[in-house]
Protein backbone atom coordinates (compact mmCIF):
# COMPACT_ATOMS: atom_id res chain seq x y z
CA UNK A 1 0.00 0.00 0.00
CA UNK A 2 1.70 3.09 -1.08
CA UNK A 3 0.44 5.84 1.74
CA UNK A 4 2.52 9.05 0.61
CA UNK A 5 4.27 8.52 -2.87
CA UNK A 6 1.47 8.63 -5.89
CA UNK A 7 3.62 7.55 -8.65
CA UNK A 8 4.08 3.98 -7.52
CA UNK A 9 0.58 3.88 -7.13
CA UNK A 10 -0.04 5.29 -10.64
CA UNK A 11 2.37 2.48 -11.69
CA UNK A 12 0.55 -0.54 -10.07
CA UNK A 13 -2.62 1.13 -11.64
CA UNK A 14 -0.76 1.32 -15.38
CA UNK A 15 0.62 -2.38 -14.48
CA UNK A 16 -2.43 -3.84 -13.49
CA UNK A 17 -1.27 -4.66 -9.35
CA UNK A 18 -4.30 -3.36 -7.97
CA UNK A 19 -6.46 -6.57 -6.79
CA UNK A 20 -9.87 -6.08 -5.42
CA UNK A 21 -8.70 -6.39 -2.19
CA UNK A 22 -6.25 -3.88 -2.36
CA UNK A 23 -9.04 -1.37 -3.34
CA UNK A 24 -11.24 -1.99 -0.51
CA UNK A 25 -7.89 -1.29 1.76
CA UNK A 26 -7.36 1.67 0.08
CA UNK A 27 -11.40 2.42 0.25
CA UNK A 28 -11.19 1.67 4.39
CA UNK A 29 -7.80 4.22 4.54
CA UNK A 30 -9.71 6.92 2.95
CA UNK A 31 -13.02 6.73 4.66
CA UNK A 32 -10.72 6.63 7.86
CA UNK A 33 -8.57 9.83 6.43
CA UNK A 34 -12.02 11.90 6.09
CA UNK A 35 -12.85 10.77 9.66
CA UNK A 36 -10.32 12.12 11.36
CA UNK A 37 -9.89 14.87 9.16
CA UNK A 38 -13.40 15.90 9.89
CA UNK A 39 -13.45 15.21 13.42
CA UNK A 40 -10.01 16.98 14.10
CA UNK A 41 -11.47 20.10 12.53
CA UNK A 42 -14.01 19.77 15.36
CA UNK A 43 -10.94 19.48 17.95
CA UNK A 44 -10.80 23.30 17.82
CA UNK A 45 -14.09 23.24 18.95
CA UNK A 46 -14.91 24.83 22.57
CA UNK A 47 -15.63 21.72 23.82
CA UNK A 48 -13.78 18.03 23.16
CA UNK A 49 -14.07 16.04 26.54
CA UNK A 50 -14.17 12.63 26.75
CA UNK A 51 -16.96 11.77 24.47
CA UNK A 52 -15.43 13.66 21.70
CA UNK A 53 -12.88 11.04 21.54
CA UNK A 54 -15.33 8.11 22.49
CA UNK A 55 -17.07 9.33 19.45
CA UNK A 56 -14.11 9.05 17.49
CA UNK A 57 -13.01 5.91 17.95
CA UNK A 58 -16.55 4.43 18.17
CA UNK A 59 -16.76 6.17 14.78
CA UNK A 60 -13.68 4.93 13.29
CA UNK A 61 -14.24 1.28 14.68
CA UNK A 62 -18.23 1.04 12.58
CA UNK A 63 -16.14 2.63 9.83
CA UNK A 64 -13.42 -0.50 9.93
CA UNK A 65 -16.45 -3.39 10.36
CA UNK A 66 -18.90 -1.81 7.95
CA UNK A 67 -15.90 -1.94 5.36
CA UNK A 68 -14.75 -5.59 6.22
CA UNK A 69 -19.02 -6.81 6.48
CA UNK A 70 -19.13 -4.91 3.25
CA UNK A 71 -16.38 -6.67 1.72
CA UNK A 72 -17.52 -9.78 3.18
CA UNK A 73 -21.02 -10.25 1.85
CA UNK A 74 -19.49 -8.44 -1.77
CA UNK A 75 -19.11 -11.21 -4.37
CA UNK A 76 -16.98 -10.47 -8.35
CA UNK A 77 -15.31 -7.61 -8.87
CA UNK A 78 -15.65 -3.53 -8.60
CA UNK A 79 -16.26 -3.49 -4.94
CA UNK A 80 -14.72 0.04 -4.61
CA UNK A 81 -17.29 1.29 -7.56
CA UNK A 82 -20.00 -0.33 -5.79
CA UNK A 83 -19.19 1.19 -2.51
CA UNK A 84 -18.63 4.82 -3.71
CA UNK A 85 -22.15 4.52 -5.93
CA UNK A 86 -23.91 3.70 -3.43
CA UNK A 87 -22.44 6.17 -0.82
CA UNK A 88 -23.83 9.01 -2.46
CA UNK A 89 -27.83 8.07 -2.16
CA UNK A 90 -26.60 6.32 1.17
CA UNK A 91 -25.05 9.66 2.34
CA UNK A 92 -28.12 11.74 1.25
CA UNK A 93 -30.31 10.27 3.01
CA UNK A 94 -27.85 10.36 5.78
CA UNK A 95 -27.27 14.05 5.34
CA UNK A 96 -30.85 14.37 5.50
CA UNK A 97 -31.70 12.61 8.44
CA UNK A 98 -28.75 14.14 10.47
CA UNK A 99 -29.99 17.62 9.23
CA UNK A 100 -33.62 17.09 10.25
CA UNK A 101 -32.34 16.02 13.68
CA UNK A 102 -30.02 18.85 14.54
CA UNK A 103 -32.55 21.33 13.47
CA UNK A 104 -34.86 19.65 15.55
CA UNK A 105 -32.58 19.53 18.31
CA UNK A 106 -31.27 23.36 17.64
CA UNK A 107 -35.04 24.74 18.50
CA UNK A 108 -35.69 22.39 20.99
CA UNK A 109 -32.70 22.40 23.11
CA UNK A 110 -33.38 24.64 25.45
CA UNK A 111 -36.77 23.36 26.61
CA UNK A 112 -34.94 19.79 26.22
CA UNK A 113 -31.42 20.14 28.12
CA UNK A 114 -32.25 22.49 31.56
CA UNK A 115 -31.55 22.55 34.69
CA UNK A 116 -34.66 20.81 36.10
CA UNK A 117 -34.17 17.72 33.51
CA UNK A 118 -30.93 17.32 33.78
CA UNK A 119 -28.12 17.91 36.56
CA UNK A 120 -25.90 19.25 33.76
CA UNK A 121 -27.50 20.21 30.95
CA UNK A 122 -24.24 21.11 28.35
CA UNK A 123 -23.32 16.97 28.94
CA UNK A 124 -26.65 16.05 28.10
CA UNK A 125 -26.86 18.08 25.02
CA UNK A 126 -22.72 16.98 24.10
CA UNK A 127 -24.08 12.74 24.71
CA UNK A 128 -27.49 13.01 22.64
CA UNK A 129 -25.36 14.71 19.90
CA UNK A 130 -22.62 12.37 20.06
CA UNK A 131 -24.32 9.13 20.27
CA UNK A 132 -26.63 10.23 17.56
CA UNK A 133 -23.15 10.57 14.97
CA UNK A 134 -23.05 7.41 15.86
CA UNK A 135 -26.78 6.14 14.95
CA UNK A 136 -26.57 7.99 11.61
CA UNK A 137 -23.03 6.47 11.30
CA UNK A 138 -24.51 2.91 11.88
CA UNK A 139 -27.53 3.23 9.54
CA UNK A 140 -24.99 4.76 6.78
CA UNK A 141 -23.15 1.66 7.05
CA UNK A 142 -26.46 -0.32 7.12
CA UNK A 143 -27.28 1.31 3.79
CA UNK A 144 -24.25 0.52 2.51
CA UNK A 145 -23.95 -3.32 3.71
CA UNK A 146 -27.97 -3.92 2.63
CA UNK A 147 -26.95 -2.41 -1.22
CA UNK A 148 -23.66 -4.88 -1.86
CA UNK A 149 -25.67 -7.60 -0.37
CA UNK A 150 -28.68 -6.87 -2.90
CA UNK A 151 -25.92 -6.63 -5.84
CA UNK A 152 -24.23 -9.87 -4.58
CA UNK A 153 -27.39 -12.01 -4.39
CA UNK A 154 -28.64 -10.33 -7.35
CA UNK A 155 -25.19 -11.58 -9.35
CA UNK A 156 -25.47 -14.96 -7.46
CA UNK A 157 -29.00 -15.45 -9.06
CA UNK A 158 -28.16 -14.25 -12.02
CA UNK A 159 -25.11 -16.75 -12.42
CA UNK A 160 -26.95 -19.99 -11.35
CA UNK A 161 -29.83 -18.94 -14.37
Amino acid sequence: MHLWLIRPLVDDFVAGRISERQGMRYFLASTLLILFQTQYALWWGPRSGWLFYFELAALALISCIGTLECWKVHQGNDFVLKVLCLSVPAGIRVFILSLAFGLLLNFYADSLFDHHTFRNPDLAYDFVSYVSFIGFTLYYWRLLYQGIATISKAKSVATLA
